[in-house]
């Protein structure tokens, strides 16, 4: 049997966490739902692979252990990442390179945009 794709979602806002978690899981990933970077890299060590990230930006004074799965990056280097932000002027000096970009509030529409985008960048497809 395949391995179901893994996609986390880290966001404080649990209604938007699931909204978020609902969009991906209609396009065949098992999900996962955490409100700390530091949470979601612990609930993801039993993982052989994390396939997608949705992310907010790690909130001020927030520990950045684990911000943005690094770990779980370094095992699979084209997972697709998408970064939550408040402000569009947040800093995100951290955030992987490939990162796409998405302010809130944002649509279904603009979600389901960000996720074909970061889906294509981690591909190579244009």
């Amino acid at each position: 049997m395949p391995r179901r794709m893994l996609a986390v979602v880290i966001e404080p806002s649990a209604s938007l966490a699931q909204t978020v978690a609902d969009v991906l899981g209609q396009r065949g990933y098992e999900t996962a739902t955490a409100s700390t970077h530091a949470s979601a890299a612990n609930q993801v060590e039993k993982f052989d692979t994390v396939d997608f990230l949705v992310a907010a930006v790690p909130a001020p004074g927030e520990d950045h252990a684990g911000a943005y799965l690094e770990e779980a990056r370094k095992k699979n280097a084209s997972m697709s990442v998408v970064i939550m932000l408040s402000d569009p002027n947040e800093p995100t000096d951290d955030a992987p390179a490939n990162a796409v970009r998405v302010v809130k509030p944002f649509s279904l529409h603009e979600l389901n945009a960000a996720i074909d985008l970061a889906s294509r960048s981690s591909s190579g497809t244009p």
